[in-house]
């Protein structure tokens, strides 16, 4: 790992590489619609989640801020155990290939449970899987923007491959909002739609990381 920031950190004569023709990878067509699924469910909790406490699981205000919390608490921890994992599995000699694509093929397959929250007829078991899929989708957010770093053709592109990326994030993010609104205005308030699309989502979002993403190593410069 060190010897990669080393190399990575030194001075080259990078090659020209317009910013366009960066959609002629593979791979960040890839990243792109690994970021778009994984955005399309995390922005239901940052958006809907509270009302779907309320009004489908009947939530009180206090309990929406005791028990509502839990998922929201159980991302921090996927977060930080996401970017432990992978480096762990780094450091005992796998390559970043298999160590980075671990988390985010898997955690993104984890994620998917977000879509069975809706089926479930126990609340506690229902915030368990909202809570599962909040830590798995944290755990790949803590690997997509390293990723981005290692794979750039050049260090000066870095910036313009989190921009492509978070651009198709932000897309995922305006349209799962609108998505919601109309799916309850069409079928008189349930979530069932919404959350199962964003639970296909991510089963689409792991086979982007998997297949349409190559080896987790720069980018051949054209």
């Amino acid at each position: 790992m060190d010897a990669l920031l080393a190399e990575r950190a030194a001075p080259i004569q990078s090659a020209h590489i317009p910013w366009s023709s960066l959609f002629r990878y593979r791979s960040i067509w890839g990243l792109m619609i690994g970021m778009f699924c994984l955005n399309f469910a995390i922005y239901f909790f940052i958006t809907w989640f509270p009302s779907y406490l309320q009004e489908a699981r009947g939530f009180s205000l206090t309990r929406l801020g005791t028990l509502g919390m839990v998922p929201g608490l159980m991302g921090i921890v996927g977060s930080q155990a996401g970017g432990y994992l992978s480096d762990w599995l780094l450091s005992r000699g796998w390559s970043r290939t298999a160590a980075r694509k671990t988390c985010l093929v898997g955690g993104m397959l984890m994620a998917s449970s977000i879509g069975l929250s809706a089926f479930v007829e126990s609340t506690y078991l229902c915030l368990a899987l909202f809570a599962l899929a909040y830590a798995s989708l944290s755990v790949v957010g803590a690997n997509c923007w390293t990723v981005v770093s290692e794979m750039a053709p050049t260090p000066g592109h870095v910036a313009s491959i989190s921009g492509i990326q978070n651009f198709a994030g932000n897309l995922a993010g305006i349209l799962i909002t609108t998505f919601t609104g109309v799916m309850l205005t069409l079928t008189s308030g349930s979530f069932l739609i919404p959350l199962a699309v964003a639970g296909g989502g991510c089963v689409v979002g792991a086979l982007s990381y998997l297949f349409l993403v190559d080896k987790i190593e720069p980018l051949e410069a054209r």
